[in-house]
């Protein structure tokens, strides 16, 4: 598994082409279910191989999209389920200092003034889509709108990400190496905002510490 986790982009390629080709579009959703459940499943680099094999004739373009939308938007909504169900009355209850019923009141503002736009960008965050999902579980935002918005984002990360590999198949490792660098630069924006929200959090707890 480590293997898989690990393997670089020409071996993963090799590894689809060894199914059969109808099988292909099980295992693209299988990958893009799994990815939000399990994240360091590297789907995005699998939706870039199969633009690319729907570029060599291999898989059709509309079903290649079609199965990777439906796989990451049924994975997304077990996520957001499991927020939905018990995830607020849980969070209220154990009143925890590192999420305080303080911060569970500012994730249901933040979801009922900003819940369009932060879900219609989620799946271009990468590393904090299925932190969003939660999120939005936990704020009770409606299912309807929870559904809608995540399927039209991703349907445009996926679609782009499917139609640059289509497009550029000649040129497909460049795309790689693009994309990669746009997965670092997200993350470390990410990782800057935990950091800061971790310090936030800390001088909190020193001072209801200090107060008490």
């Amino acid at each position: 598994m480590i293997e898989f986790l690990t393997a670089g982009f020409s071996d993963l390629m090799r590894t689809v082409n060894q199914i059969p080709g109808g099988y292909i579009y099980l295992f693209l959703f299988g990958i893009a279910f799994m990815e939000n459940l399990f994240p360091p499943i590297p789907g995005d680099t699998f939706t870039i191989i199969g633009g690319y094999l729907a570029a060599t004739g291999k898989l059709a373009l509309i079903p290649t999209v079609a199965v990777i939308l439906l796989g990451t938007v049924s994975s997304v909504m077990i996520v957001y389920l499991i927020g939905y169900h018990g995830g607020h009355e849980y969070l209220a209850r154990k009143n925890f200092r590192i999420f305080s019923v303080e911060d569970l009141a500012k994730v249901d503002r933040w979801f009922a003034r900003h819940g369009a736009g932060t879900l219609l960008v989620s799946r271009f965050i990468v590393g904090g889509r299925v932190a969003i999902a939660l999120g939005a579980g936990i704020s009770k935002y409606p299912p309807q709108r929870m559904l809608l918005y995540s399927t039209l984002s991703s349907l445009a990360f996926h679609g782009l990400l499917v139609g640059l590999a289509y497009i550029l198949h000649a040129s497909v490792n460049s795309l790689v190496d693009g994309f990669n660098w746009y997965n670092k630069i997200i993350l470390a924006v990410l990782a800057v905002v935990v950091i800061l929200w971790l310090g936030f959090v800390v001088k909190r707890v020193w001072h209801e510490r200090k107060n008490a």
